[in-house]
């Protein structure tokens, strides 16, 4: 699982997340993770479960790996 850096808008604020990707749909940006861990994602039998939602325009941009 990776990481991902958010920054909010409002305040500046950072914050880390651990996923292993995120979809943007152009309003809300889900950040989730593979069902089950480790699976691959091509696998027909893996399922994505989101870990978390933001509005898209509460962050200054897209998340960005985080080190």
């Amino acid at each position: 699982m990776g990481r991902f850096r958010l920054e909010f808008a409002d305040d500046g604020s950072v914050i880390d997340v651990e996923a292993d990707d995120f979809d943007d749909d152009g309003r809300v940006i889900s950040l989730y993770r593979y069902m089950p861990p480790g699976a691959d994602p091509l696998a027909p039998t893996t399922s994505k479960e989101v870990i978390a939602s933001f509005e898209r325009d509460s962050l200054t941009g897209p998340p960005l790996p985080a080190s």
